[in-house]
């Protein structure tokens, strides 16, 4: 879901955007520097400069320049917007560059720790004048609360607007809105754009006055769809922690299944107004936003992991306040979700056992004890017919073996192994037995005369 380049024509060739890295095509950053060399030189000759402090770049006409200008000026535009060009051949101190409107408080220079594609996904200089941040692209960060950071920056409109409020009205809004038909566009924009300006009371009154009861299922706050991306898209988002550079790039939305998810879905804490998370942690809460979605799907094998999960050993320790046990997000992960209704889906799914169940110290010891030669050996070599974790043990509803509803319980141990497409007529004797030797092979041959003869001769040892 990183914010797409706008990619509708401009109406002249060359200007249309294309989305391709200078740095990862050696040809056309050669072309950019020879353009830039001819470009310096005519510079040079005519006596200005693109400074920042010197004539606004827009001001520059294109249509009367020298094509090495026009040149540049395209292949700029045609180029994924990388803010070292931007410093680079124009802008040597951007905090200098003017402000482009008497009506907007606002300065380049209190916005510069952002990347220049956070506020301009493409080249912002056209031949029709520079492309200026929407108001959404505003709110991608104003208003916005970081979760324990809080408030990133102020969203009153006097914080940025000189123009009185109530001369703000957009061009889209309807005059007399009362008494026009608002209901559907009212739910279908309420959180992307109608809660950016305004809050919950400005429709409550009006309704309570003519005695309407609404409550829209989404709840009473902005949505900035997929607006975090405009930082967190940047593969130059660093964090020194722990003497290293950690990536808050967030990447892999396009192959997720949650592509068309918006940020604020999946992260609760990351919004734009004051009401607490249900933990103080954003990872538990991210985890937990999963079943408030998939709750009100309708497609089972969407809806019923939710309740299944919900009577696990993993939900109960969770609501005891043990943060280390496992979420939906712990074993599916964040932003690389995979659709298991492919079939590329249901391989990745398989063969994630390490990733979703080892990786948790409460569970390694059994991840490394699952050795037996037609189990765990044959599973962790890459065989598609062996069994995850999840198929013998349940996937959502994970219990303790003590338990009687438990998969792997004496009660239930026979008809787990008896499952489609492993030991059909299996007892509950032969579960026994078999899980002892599927986990514990090692102390069982420590104790079996012939099994250690037969490991010795096939150089296996005693694992």
């Amino acid at each position: 879901m990183r914010r797409a380049l706008i990619r509708e024509s401009d109406g002249e060739k060359g200007y249309d955007s294309m989305t391709f890295s200078l740095r990862a095509r050696p040809g056309r950053l050669l072309a950019l520097a020879l353009a830039t060399a001819a470009f310096c030189t005519v510079i040079a000759s005519a006596s200005f400069a693109f400074a920042a402090d010197a004539a606004p770049v827009d001001e520059i006409d294109l249509t009367t320049e020298s094509a090495s200008i026009t040149q540049l000026f395209q292949q700029l535009a045609n180029s994924q917007v990388d803010g070292t060009a931007c410093t680079t051949l124009c802008h040597g101190n951007i905090a200098l560059t003017k402000n482009y409107s008497s009506s907007i408080k606002f300065s380049h220079g209190n916005h510069i720790i952002v990347q220049c594609d956070g506020c301009h996904p493409r080249f912002p200089h056209r031949k029709t004048g520079t492309e200026r941040p929407t108001m959404k692209g505003c709110f991608d960060c104003h208003g916005l609360r970081h979760s324990s950071m809080g408030i990133i920056a102020k969203d009153n409109c006097d914080a940025c607007h000189v123009t009185p409020k109530w001369q703000l009205r957009p061009a889209f809004h309807t005059a007399d809105w009362a008494q026009k038909p608002h209901v559907k566009p009212a739910y279908d924009e309420l959180n992307t754009k109608c809660m950016m300006c305004h809050k919950a009371a400005d429709c409550v009154d009006c309704h309570l006055r003519e005695n309407i009861d609404w409550n829209p299922a989404a709840g009473w706050d902005y949505d900035n769809d997929n607006g975090c991306q405009s930082c967190h898209g940047s593969s130059t988002l660093l964090k020194q922690s722990a003497g290293a550079a950690k990536s808050f790039q967030v990447a892999g939305l396009d192959d997720s299944a949650h592509r068309d998810t918006t940020c604020q879905q999946c992260h609760p804490d990351y919004r734009y107004d004051d009401k607490p998370g249900v933990t103080k942690l954003w990872n538990i809460n991210a985890g937990i936003a999963c079943g408030t979605c998939h709750q009100d799907l309708k497609e089972p094998k969407l809806k019923d992991p939710v309740a299944e999960y919900a009577k696990s050993l993993h939900s109960e320790k969770l609501l005891e306040g043990d943060y280390e046990s496992a979420t939906c997000a712990s074993c599916h992960g964040g932003h690389f979700i995979y659709s298991t209704a492919t079939e590329a889906g249901k391989l990745r799914m398989h063969g994630s056992a390490y990733r979703t169940c080892a990786r948790c110290k409460k569970h390694g010891d059994e991840y490394a004890t699952y050795n037996d030669y037609y189990h765990g050996r044959a599973y962790k070599n890459g065989a598609a017919d062996s069994p995850a974790c999840w198929q013998c043990h349940e996937a959502h509803k994970v219990l303790p073996s003590a338990d009687p509803a438990s998969s792997v319980s004496v009660k239930n141990i026979g008809a787990t192994c008896g499952q489609e497409g492993c030991h059909k007529g299996s007892s509950e004797e032969f579960g026994a037995v078999a899980g002892e030797l599927i986990h514990w092979k090692g102390e069982v041959q420590e104790q079996n005369a012939l099994l250690q003869l037969i490991a010795r001769v096939r150089g296996l040892g005693g694992d």
